[in-house]
């Protein structure tokens, strides 16, 4: 815990963090902003429906990810990584302390930000009356996506500092995320249904907007929830592992 606690005032001294946690709010309250000057394009029902919701959360998710990438690489580049070492020398407890620090530190901005887009969005579709239906299940969509959003930004995170831990440099990290978003945004439009549902960013839209896919394959892995959820928790899980078999044999500073 002591290790934890550690790594966590490390992640909120940072500027750049506090960076990110002010773009994840500025990014939601322009959304509700922009939505609140012409509601009446979109019911709330329609945009759960249509995805629109789950683009503006994904863009914090993404921010996530950064923040996972920049805990474990800034207090490389500064030493802290060897110096932290020299205090606690089983490298498997330092490595797995970063790593829970990633995804608990993120949670409080994930949440705020999904805070402010659902109760903006609702606020302002409830003012103008096109709300498209019924009140207590769109709250409940809103709700439920919202911990959807805050799950997977604490899979990123932690997949961040995993990926920045292997390769040692934030900008490969953040590069490597964003050509790989990039590449699948042109393969998945004309890629056949079998290849997208084992699509990460697919998965993780498909994961936040919570709609019921069809998935090509019959029985365990048909529902989309399920689908989804195991494999963005299996390429976390192996990013993880990854990355504590390079930190267990890279020399650090």
């Amino acid at each position: 815990m002591g290790l934890l606690w550690a790594e966590l005032r490390r992640f909120a001294v940072r500027p750049a963090i506090r960076w990110i946690a002010v773009g994840m709010l500025a990014h939601v309250a322009l959304a509700v902003a922009v939505t609140a000057f012409e509601p009446e394009a979109f019911t709330l029902a329609a945009m759960l429906e249509q995805g629109q919701i789950s683009f503006y959360a994904m863009t914090s998710v993404f921010l996530a990810y950064v923040a996972g990438v920049l805990l474990v690489t800034g207090t490389a580049a500064q030493g802290g990584t060897r110096t932290l070492l020299t205090v606690e020398p089983r490298r498997g407890r330092v490595y797995w302390s970063k790593l829970a620090a990633a995804g608990l530190a993120v949670v409080p901005g994930i949440a705020a930000a999904c805070a402010l887009l659902g109760f903006g969005m609702y606020w302002a579709h409830a003012r103008a009356g096109v709300l498209g239906g019924p009140p207590s299940d769109l709250v409940e969509a809103l709700t439920w996506c919202g911990v959807r959003v805050v799950a997977l930004a604490v899979s990123a995170a932690v997949g961040g500092a995993a990926v920045g831990l292997l390769v040692g440099r934030w900008w490969i990290a953040v590069g490597l995320a964003t050509v790989w978003f990039l590449a699948e945004e042109q393969v998945a439009p004309s890629a056949s249904s079998g290849i997208r549902g084992w699509l990460p960013f697919t998965n993780a839209d498909t994961w936040v907007r919570g709609t019921q896919a069809v998935l090509p394959d019959d029985g365990f892995l048909a529902d989309a929830y399920l689908h989804s959820g195991l494999l963005l928790l299996g390429i976390t899980v192996v990013l993880a592992l990854l990355g504590r078999v390079v930190f267990e044999r890279r020399d650090v500073r």
